[in-house]
């Protein structure tokens, strides 16, 4: 176990399309105060983090920056909201009568209105949680 340290560390790890880069920055204190900055994804991590820290330092202000880009289609999945699409179309198709224009609306145009996709995300925690410990470690 290290008793003091002043210093600065970073580290990468790319594993099946997930990014992960951690920077440690750190500098002489009485006691170990860490402080994390990650993703609100990757909270669940917090205390894990600080005890992987807390296992090598015992004193210093450490700050802790964590990003991560999971480029990866795992776990992801994409639903159309069919009814607000419909709600958007009857609307739209109103508007253009009561205006007197053409009401061609192609379904491109209707994707991209609010809350019609959405992606939903349910990423492995155990798996990202070993591969965060590895980088950080």
């Amino acid at each position: 176990m290290i008793k003091s340290m002043t210093g600065y560390g970073k580290s990468n790890i790319t594993k099946n399309l997930r990014e992960y880069q951690v920077e440690i920055k750190s500098v002489n204190h009485r006691y170990l105060d860490i402080s994390i900055k990650m993703p609100r994804s990757l909270s669940y991590l917090e205390e894990e983090i600080k005890r992987i820290i807390s296992a090598k330092l015992s004193r210093g202000k450490v700050d802790v920056f964590i990003t991560f880009n999971n480029n990866s289609l795992e776990g992801r999945d994409i639903k159309i909201n069919t009814e607000i699409a419909r709600m958007y179309i009857k609307e739209l198709k109103e508007l253009a009568e009561s205006e007197g224009i053409i009401a061609d609306i192609p379904v491109t145009e209707i994707s991209k209105l609010p809350d019609v996709l959405i992606i939903q995300t349910n990423q492995d925690d155990e798996t990202i949680k070993n591969e965060l410990t590895e980088v950080t470690r």
